[in-house]
């Protein structure tokens, strides 16, 4: 079973508990209001709409042996301990009551050509899905010879491609599971489908996601590959005729109760929530030792198989045998890294020096038009000391409204549902100190004129490199001017200026005030701090304040530049 989080967790982050939550345990057993909140479990797949979602072939395969149709994946095996002609026929009504929920899926046949799957091809290895789930090329084979850092040898691209492959969240049959336009819906709103938001959304517009979507189902293409500009058409892998019998489905809806399926998925028929028939012990009377429980080697007739590997039953077994743990809460620094551990936010982000791309993931993460930033251009930012950076009500934008400021990064930020992570920003704030200084700056409105001068050709000129709301900088345009204090914390701000460095290793960020002295001595007396206060004012006013010295030219310019 693959559960990323358990591959780059930091000290102090239990890999039991974080497995009880990702196994969504408590959806069996029941547990106390306080362990509940404090392992904001995975919820399962929503299985509304399943029937025209997922093709029949596909879910007969799935719940007759979920392990070998999607290695790696957790869902449990629920009828692994019954006599064959049993399972055969459980798994046939459970297909069909599934195939009933709106269903039976449409033979589709829709159109691509080779420029669909190529842009499909990039989007797939340049956007962030390969950050959990395995790449299909190296980064030199997808994006030219430019890329480097990664091995060249044949053999160790293939060792390195096949060591991702076991350890990357698993994508299973999609060709046989999927028509196009079902999984470019899936692709736009992920957290439809998937509510427990480990599967985000990348912000994909239909184009996007169409193309991607025909990527991840080449294998449906049904002809051989042709000239860029020639249409194929494609259609699901193993695709049947499906007819539904009442009888059947009936009993098929039974069984989805009496095996427990509805305790992790939740589903209505007739507007009536199906309920689960099976009976579990609370949580923390279970015992990784127990004879043919869920924790196991062998469950036994009616118990879940997870499919887990020796340190995983042992790590579930520490954890449940803590039982003084459960009656406090996760807080501060530790409930950041539960929270990064179980989104992989470790997979982009480092944050007191965990995580963040490993080195055969690396160069998938990569700039956009050409700009030279080095890592800084392509890396997704550090979150060391981020709810000291940021105000909380950004972060809340960046977590849950798509906000963004660095259109130079290929990689984009997930969004994960409100319902998941809107209370993070919060815990990033209680969990990292704000930086101090920032009374020093005060609000000097008086003199945002001079900020204004200061960031200017002829004077610090910023605008060399950071763009000015819709006027781009002189050089490589960086984080837009108009909505730093939007996003900053003023002590952080003042800080990064005098030491940028000390806040973000390796950027190409200059200072201006090396050891505190200004190098311009002749505005504001050379005062640094009334320097960066006046720039601070400025700042202030956002989209309001006039462009900085340099760029107002532009403004005439014919082409409106």
């Amino acid at each position: 079973m693959v559960v990323p989080a358990l591959e780059v967790a930091p000290a102090g982050v239990d890999p039991g508990e974080v497995l009880l939550g990702e196994l969504n345990c408590i959806a069996c057993h029941p547990v106390e209001a306080a362990m509940r909140a404090r392992l904001r479990p995975k919820e399962a797949p929503l299985l509304e709409g399943v029937g025209r979602r997922v093709q029949p072939a596909y879910l007969r395969a799935f719940l007759a042996q979920p392990h070998r149709e999607k290695p790696g994946t957790t869902m449990p095996d629920m009828l692994q301990a019954l006599p064959v002609a049993e399972r055969r026929l459980a798994v046939d009504e459970l297909t069909r009551f599934l195939v009933s929920m709106g269903g039976p899926a449409r033979v589709e046949a829709v159109p691509v050509n080779d420029l669909m799957l190529r842009q499909g091809r990039v989007l797939y290895h340049r956007l962030g899905c390969v950050a959990c789930h395995p790449p299909f090329e190296s980064a030199a084979a997808i994006f030219g010879g430019g890329v480097a850092g990664g091995p060249t040898d044949p053999e160790a691209v293939r060792y390195v491609l096949n060591r991702l492959h076991q350890t990357s969240v698993p994508l299973g049959d999609l060709a046989r599971k999927y028509s196009v336009s079902e999984l470019a819906r899936v692709l736009q709103d992920p957290v439809a489908v998937r509510a427990g938001g480990r599967m985000p959304s990348l912000n994909l517009n239909p184009d996007e996601a169409g193309a991607l979507a025909r990527y991840l189902l080449r294998d449906q293409a049904l002809s051989e590959p042709g000239s860029m500009g020639v249409e194929r058409r494609m259609a699901p892998v193993g695709f049947e005729a499906f007819a539904l019998d009442g009888a059947q489905v009936e009993r098929g809806r039974e069984r989805f109760g009496a095996l427990g399926c509805a305790a992790c998925h939740a589903l209505s028929v007739g507007g009536v929530r199906l309920e689960s028939g099976l009976a579990a012990r609370p949580l923390l009377s279970l015992s990784a030792e127990g004879e043919g429980g869920c924790l196991s080697a062998t469950p036994a007739v009616g118990r879940p198989y997870f499919s887990l590997d020796a340190p995983q039953r042992q790590w579930l077994g520490r954890a449940l045998g803590d039982r003084a743990r459960w009656s406090a809460p996760v807080a501060g620094a530790t409930a950041v890294a539960v929270a990064m551990a179980r989104f992989n936010c470790y997979a982009c982000h480092s944050r007191d020096g965990f995580g963040g791309p490993s080195a055969s993931r690396s160069d998938f993460f990569t700039a956009l038009g050409g700009t030279d930033l080095g890592d800084e251009g392509r890396i997704p930012p550090h979150l060391s000391g981020v709810g000291g950076k940021l105000r909380v009500a950004w972060m809340g934008e960046v977590l849950t409204n798509r906000g963004a400021v660095r259109a130079y990064m290929a990689t984009r930020m997930p969004q994960y549902g409100p319902e998941n992570v809107t209370w993070l920003a919060e815990a990033f704030a209680a969990a990292d100190p704000a930086v101090p200084g920032g009374e020093l700056l005060g609000q000097v409105a008086a003199e945002a004129e001079v900020g204004r001068e200061l960031v200017g050709v002829g004077a610090y000129a910023c605008v060399t490199c950071h763009r000015y709301g819709p006027h781009p900088a002189l050089g490589s345009s960086v984080m837009d001017m108009t909505r730093m204090a939007g996003r900053l914390q003023v002590g952080w701000y003042r800080q990064y200026l005098l030491d940028p460095a000390s806040l973000r290793p390796g950027t190409r960020m200059p200072t201006f005030w090396p050891e505190g002295e200004a190098t311009i001595p002749t505005v504001l007396g050379g005062d640094a701090e009334r320097q960066i206060a006046a720039i601070w004012a400025f700042l202030s006013l956002g989209a309001a304040g006039r462009p900085p010295p340099g760029l107002e030219p532009l403004l005439d310019a014919p082409d409106g530049r």
